[in-house]
């Protein structure tokens, strides 16, 4: 009985360590879901806060190309800085422009921005489960004259049923995610659709004959737009 109430207690306290420890995380936050870098610049500000007095974090920032790997294109500055509660400071994004780009679409990379919680010297000799969590958020490398895509990529994606799946096909130049997607009453999954490319949905085998695709898209602030609704 006393080893097992002494579990119970070691159990609750590493809960709540977690709990805390998570509580604390949330303190940190960007000032933005998506990032967007145009051709012509050499740099955008992304900016970060803290919510918490008492709390302070060592932040550390970096930029990923699509596939996870480390960016030779994008720097942040500073990588690396210590940030105090219930402030607020700027990451600046910087273009090295040792790469060349594609100028007729837009190219995904990766935000990443690791907030770690600072150690008190009082718990110096303490055994204490801390964690670091990462903000990781789409950035948009946007050639110019890409505004009428921008305005048109939602209503022109194409739909194609084939057996077990649904094949969502993008003409436009511009990224799009898809969120609220429905075929029929169905819910799907949420996808983005890179420009001039097309990617498949798993769905459940429909043997209707007309079908109703519904969908909502996200824009440069992170909000959707007006829901589109079309027959397949």
């Amino acid at each position: 009985m006393i080893l097992k109430n002494k579990i119970i207690s070691t159990i609750v306290l590493i809960v709540g360590v977690i709990s805390v420890s998570l509580s604390v995380q949330a303190g940190v936050s960007l000032g933005t879901t998506r990032v967007i870098f145009p051709i012509d610049k050499e740099q955008v500000i992304l900016p970060i806060s803290t919510s918490l007095d008492e709390d302070a974090y060592l932040i550390q920032s970096w930029v990923e190309n699509k596939d996870g790997g480390k960016s030779e294109q994008f720097m942040i500055t500073p990588p690396l800085f210590m940030m105090q509660g219930k402030k607020e400071n700027n990451l600046l994004i910087l273009d090295k422009k040792n790469t060349q780009l594609p100028t007729d679409r837009e190219s995904l990379f990766w935000v990443n921005v690791k907030s770690i919680p600072a150690s008190d010297k009082k718990d110096a000799d303490k055994n204490i489960l801390q964690f670091s969590i990462t903000n990781r958020i789409k950035m948009f490398y946007r050639p110019e004259g890409l505004l009428k895509s921008l305005e048109e990529a939602p209503s022109k994606l194409e739909f194609t049923l084939s057996n077990d799946k649904l094949i969502i096909k993008n003409p436009s130049s511009v990224f799009v995610t898809l969120v609220q997607l429905k075929l029929n009453n169905d819910e799907l999954m949420n996808i983005m659709v890179a420009p001039f490319g097309e990617t498949n949905v798993p769905i459940k085998a429909t043997s209707k004959v007309s079908n109703e695709i519904s969908y909502e898209t996200i824009n440069d602030y992170g909000s959707m737009t007006p829901r589109i609704t079309k027959k397949i």
